[in-house]
């Protein structure tokens, strides 16, 4: 146990205290501190935040003893760190060693640990559970209505004055009596207070009340009865006045003005407040009060908030200041504070006329007593002033609002306040002239100037007042002809007459007044020094209001009227600067009158060459007459001069533009940027040149476009316009077509242009393509004739690689059908000779956009879509001609993907030269690693499929029938063997899902698993089929042959041979088989039977359609234009493999993997080749029909696991 004095301390909240006092008790034992000890520190710097330090007693206080309030420290300690699961383990680890009566208490420390958790409603429902459980709950009710009070104040914090008004109400009926030793442990723990509980419940409920009325804008006081109660009869009916006090202000202050709006609460307020003042308590606790408020001795004569309410909320119910006097007869206050009170409130309200009569009420009632006390002298010195003022204002507002009687009185109420201010009368006298009486206004003058002789104001007002009258009707003149009789100085009547105008919103007469006044008296005006002020003063005005009036009619686009305003405050501005001239520049460019616009910005310039604002005025004249080059040539001079300037600020200036060549620069950028993708060489269609991307780039920087750009961007570089037009200019057209003799080559055009052509059939071909692109809009064209150098052998194979990506960047392809003639009927494009080409396969599959044109030039079919790719009739000729669908060809994509399909397609095509087979297919693989070499004839398809088959690891690519060719054995010569129905069938066929649940299922029993999972992993380790050098490493399963009988038929020899691991075996092929050693048949279709998903799937980087123009950081994906760059579908998946589509255990997959080797199989036929390597090598040998074989059901797994090998194909 902790001692008295620390005990005692800790109740009194005095935790700093406590906690000195524990750790001194703690210090005083040498080796084993009390355990309760630590625990009570553990809670006492939990209460003061100190998290750390509690956890760290606690857990010392459990090692030297568990105990309840260990474990109670340790998770308040826990929920202040925010670690609420932490917490709650802690509190339950409590409940182990303990009898009945504690867990009920742990149960109640359990629920409040939770809520302190932030876990209210959780909380909330614990307590239920343990009131229901116990007949001792009273202290469960007090804690749980502490937890709805807490609830209502955070609701209440929140605005959200309902749910506060219905927590305080449970708060409320949760309410028992609660004197209890374990209250006073909560209270320890936890710092929540239950003294008067129920009053403060009660009090928070009133002003939730109150201010749910507020929120919810309710016309009638709905809650009035309910805070009428409890601030009535709750507070007042137990003579508590200063508590009953204190919450009418809580709440009058926490809304204000806006509780005013009811008036029963009005009445109640004024009733109540009346009858708190009458009550000795009130005099004390409100003398108090204002004591605490305010120092020094002005506190004993300060109205008191009660009293404030009571003088407020009895003026608003209509009734007059001097019934409210009488109404206070009774109060215990000092007369001269409830005067103070009616005062300030009148004024408050803004009453001024009847503040200021209760006032001298006041200070004729209680003279003595106001001038004896210091502090009310001083209130009454600072309230007369005070009130003088905001008179003389209302009077201000009525005479500006020619409300001259009411501002007579207003001024009239001001000086019965005794205080001698001429400026008060010299404003009545205004009034009075206002309303004619000239007599009132010359006894008011008369009192200005006996108080003060030197005050300027005496006739001249008068005849100012008399000048206002005659200038109603703007003649100024009139009223100059009618003053000579007056017996005043000339210069004074036309200063009258200039202020009158100005005045009278006639400033442009005004100003021709001062003109004729600057011409008639100059020397007057210049030997005198009061009216040489007055006259730079009024220029200025004058000036500075024809500049705001110009400006007005700018905003409004009233030009004209802009000139003029502008032109005035020239005429009268007080030093000839370059300002008024620029501004009306800025309207002649307004107007459109651009010449006007530089000659003004020129004027600007001579009046102060030093200045950049009038070159910056005549750049943008400049600009918007479309002479960009000129605004250039002056932004520069700007931009120099402000380099070269003395004034640092405007050398800081300097640092806020860009200069033009950094302008072309961006632009350039840009350039390089979007067109490093396009052709190297394109035809200019306006000129009809070949020109190389420097020379494409210094075309558009020489446009005016350009300059228009440049000039427009002195302070922000707008890329995303620069992009725009850029790109607009750069889009370009292909040309797809059948190559021809005498096409024209880049040698024979590079130096003229393709118009200047001798006439011939290709000639035209070239000309028409480039005039049908130039009428089209576009600026640039390309054809593969001319525009690629194929004497130089690194632009020709790097074209040939990117041809694909050209094409498909392209915003159009024209196809040029030779040999359809016009009118064209429906089948012409699949008969045409340009749909037997290898190269225009890839031209169309890239292409996004097409035109197709016969041999005159007409659109095909008279199609006027503007893509007949889209075209219903060119898709149903193109899925004939290609025997592929639509969707798939719109689906190919360069790169290493499909490849089956892709072969099968370009095996339909035709090529001049037998290499092209290859080479025109270099594209559509984005195959960038082989060189072209024409002469090498067959050998360039078999380094294109080797590349392939090892970049893809696809043996789909050995699928074939027919002639090998020299690279390798197991290649083909001809392409054309890809299109043949063996190709797919050499693969096993796939299985149904059901049937194959069926095969597994009957292996379970008879395979041994062990055997089939190691079978498996053999198979799945093995590497993909690659190349070296022109060798094929191929992983597969191999088989030896017994010898082969040959059988003569009509077509040739036929071998045939009984085997044991696949029965007969029948084999057509022209070779002469007898004179090889030794045979084998060979399964390498190893992802077929491992059910793999496709293993090319994992597509190159070409295959990213973003990738085709990879534009830096600042050039984004939603910029790029449709047209430039389409984005096709994916791919549809090569392989006819079924994909796994749910992870499958080992055992399983070994099993199906055992399925797949027992279905028939087109195998290849391999023997030993004759090297004089010592390495083992293989041939492939080449059959005239797909071999079908199928492993037999007596062929074990040992069998097959004893036959994996990788071989090496020469």
């Amino acid at each position: 146990m902790i001692d008295d004095a620390a005990l005692d301390s800790w109740k009194h909240d005095q935790l700093a205290n406590t906690d000195a006092l524990l750790t001194a008790a703690i210090a005083t034992v040498d080796q084993n501190p009390s355990h309760h000890a630590l625990a009570s520190r553990a809670l006492v710097r939990a209460r003061l935040g100190q998290w750390d330090a509690a956890i760290a007693d606690a857990n010392e206080s459990i090692k030297i003893q568990p105990s309840v309030i260990g474990y109670i420290a340790k998770s308040v300690a826990l929920v202040g760190k925010t670690e609420k699961h932490k917490a709650y383990r802690a509190c339950d680890i409590a409940f182990d060693p303990f009898q009945p009566s504690c867990v009920r208490f742990l149960l109640l420390i359990k629920a409040i640990i939770v809520f302190m958790a932030g876990e209210h409603d959780d909380a909330i429902s614990r307590i239920d559970d343990i009131i229901s459980m116990t007949y001792d709950n009273s202290i469960c009710y007090v804690v749980q209505a502490y937890m709805y009070l807490l609830l209502g104040n955070l609701r209440m914090e929140s605005r959200h004055y309902e749910g506060a008004i219905r927590s305080f109400e449970r708060a409320q009926a949760q309410m028992r009596p609660h004197a209890s030793q374990a209250l006073l442990w909560v209270s320890l723990i936890t710092g929540w207070k239950f003294d008067d509980l129920g009053i403060t419940i009660r009090q928070q409920l009133s002003e939730a009340l109150y201010a749910a009325s507020r929120a919810k804008q309710i016309t009638g006081w709905k809650s009035d009865d309910l805070v009428r109660q409890d601030l009535c009869d709750a507070l007042y009916a137990v003579s508590r006045a200063r508590q009953a006090g204190e919450s009418l202000l809580r709440m009058t202050h926490l809304f204000n003005e806006e509780v005013y709006i009811n008036k029963d609460f009005i009445q109640w307020v004024s009733d109540f407040t009346q009858r708190c003042l009458v009550m000795p308590e009130s005099s004390e606790f409100m003398q108090r009060y204002a004591s605490a408020r305010k120092s020094g001795s002005d506190a004993a004569s300060e109205p008191s908030p009660l009293l404030i309410e009571w003088a407020r909320a009895t003026l608003m119910m209509n009734c007059s200041w001097t019934e409210a006097l009488t109404a206070s007869l009774d109060f215990t206050t000092p007369k001269f504070t409830i005067y103070r009170a009616v005062c300030e409130d009148l004024e408050t309200n803004d009453h001024m006329l009847d503040a200021s009569k209760c006032f001298l009420r006041m200070v004729n009632e209680l003279a003595g007593e106001t001038t004896a006390q210091h502090e009310q002298a001083e209130w009454v010195t600072v309230f007369r002033q005070r009130c003088t003022e905001k008179l003389e204002y209302l009077g201000d507002v009525a005479a500006d609002a020619q409300q001259h009687d009411d501002a007579i009185t207003q001024y009239s109420a001001a000086l019965s306040l005794d205080l001698p201010i001429p400026n008060v009368f010299i404003k009545r006298s205004k009034a009075y002239m206002a309303k004619g009486l000239w007599g009132d206004a010359l006894d008011d003058v008369n009192l200005v100037i006996s108080q003060d002789p030197s005050s300027p104001f005496g006739h001249e007002n008068i005849l100012m007042e008399w000048a206002k009258a005659n200038l109603k009707n703007g003649l100024w003149k009139d009223a100059l002809s009618a003053s000579r009789d007056f017996k005043v100085p000339r210069l004074v009547t036309y200063r009258i007459l200039c202020e009158g105008l100005e005045i009278g919103e006639g400033i442009t007469d005004a100003i021709e007044c001062y003109h004729q006044m600057a011409s008639e008296l100059t020397e007057e005006i210049i030997t005198q020094d009061a009216q040489a002020e007055w006259v730079l003063d009024f220029r200025y005005r004058c000036s500075e209001k024809m500049e705001h009036f110009g400006d007005a009619a700018m905003d409004s686009k009233r030009n004209d009227e802009a000139f003029r305003h502008y032109s005035a405050a020239l005429s009268i501005h007080l030093a000839d600067t370059p300002g008024f001239v620029i501004l009306r520049s800025k309207v002649c460019m307004a107007k459109g009158l651009w010449e006007d616009a530089i000659d003004e910005a020129k004027q600007a310039i001579a009046l102060d060459p030093s200045s950049p604002r009038g070159y910056e005025i005549k750049r943008d004249a400049f600009h918007q007459a479309g002479r960009y080059d000129d605004a250039i040539q002056t932004f520069e001079t700007i931009l120099s001069q402000m380099a070269q300037s003395p004034d640092p600020k405007i050398r800081e200036r300097r640092e806020q533009y860009i200069s033009p060549s950094d302008t072309r620069a961006q632009i350039r950028k840009v350039i390089q940027r979007i067109i490093r993708h396009s052709p190297h060489v394109l035809i200019n269609t306006t000129t009809g040149r070949l020109q190389n991307k420097a020379e494409q780039t210094a075309v558009f920087m020489s446009l005016p476009i350009v300059s228009e750009l440049v000039s427009s961007m002195t302070t922000r570089i707008d890329r995303s316009r620069i992009k725009r037009e850029v790109r607009q200019f750069f889009r370009y057209v292909m040309l797809s077509h059948k190559w021809e003799e005498n096409e024209p080559l880049f040698k024979q055009v590079v130096h003229i242009t393709v118009y200047d052509l001798d006439q011939s059939p290709t000639h035209d071909k070239l000309q028409m393509f480039c005039k049908i692109v130039r009428d089209a809009g576009f600026h640039w064209a390309w054809s593969d004739t001319c525009c690629i150098n194929k004497e130089d052998n690194f632009v020709l194979q790097e074209s040939l690689v990117a041809m694909f990506k050209w094409y498909r960047g392209s915003v159009m392809t024209i196809v040029y059908l030779r040999g359809v003639h016009s009118p064209a009927t429906l089948g012409d494009l699949v008969k045409s000779i340009w749909n037997t080409r290898a190269w225009t396969l890839q031209e169309y599959v890239a292409a996004t956009v097409i035109r197709f044109y016969t041999e005159d030039w007409t659109p095909y079919l008279n199609l006027d879509t503007s893509n007949h790719k889209e075209s219903s009739e060119i898709i149903s000729e193109m899925e004939e001609a290609t025997g592929v669908s639509a969707q798939q060809l719109m689906a190919l994509r360069p790169g290493l993907s499909n490849i089956p399909e892709k072969l099968r397609l370009a095996s339909t095509r035709e090529t001049t030269m037998v290499e092209d087979a290859a080479y025109s297919l270099l594209g559509i693989f984005s195959v960038a690693g082989i060189p072209t070499i024409y002469g090498e004839r067959e050998a360039a398809l078999g380094r294109l499929l080797a590349h392939i088959l090892a970049g893809s690891g696809d043996t789909s690519i050995l699928a074939w029938t027919g002639q090998p060719g020299d690279f390798n054995s197991c290649l083909p010569a001809y392409i054309t063997v890809f299109n043949r129905p063996a190709t797919r069938s050499h693969f096993p066929l796939p299985i149904e899902d059901a049937e194959m649940r069926n095969i597994v299922g009957s292996y379970f029993n008879k395979l041994d698993l062990d055997l089939a999972m190691k079978l498996y992993d053999r198979l799945n380790e093995l590497p993909a089929a690659w190349f070296a050098a022109s060798r094929l490493k191929l992983p597969c399963i191999v088989f030896n042959l017994p010898p082969l009988s040959p059988t003569p038929t009509d077509s040739g020899l036929i071998y045939r041979v009984e085997t044991l691991v696949f029965g007969m075996v029948e084999i057509k092929t022209k070779e002469d088989m007898s004179r090889l050693d030794a045979l084998y048949l060979v399964h390498p279709w190893l992802d077929a039977v491992l059910g793999r998903e496709d293993m090319q799937n994992d597509v190159s980087a070409e295959d990213d359609p973003s990738s085709l123009h990879p534009d830096d950081e600042d050039i984004s994906d939603e910029e790029i234009d449709v047209d430039v760059l389409p984005r096709p579908a994916p791919e549809s998946q090569s392989r006819v493999v079924p994909i796994e589509a749910a992870p499958m255990g080992r055992e399983t997959r070994a099993l199906r993997l055992v399925a797949r080797l027992r279905r028939p199989f087109g195998a290849l036929l391999f023997t030993l080749a004759s090297t004089r390597r010592r390495a083992v090598e293989y041939r492939r040998v080449a059959a005239d029909s797909m071999i079908t074989v199928q492993i037999q059901e007596n062929v074990t797994l040992t069998d097959v696991l004893d036959n994996i090998r990788t071989l090496d194909v020469l």
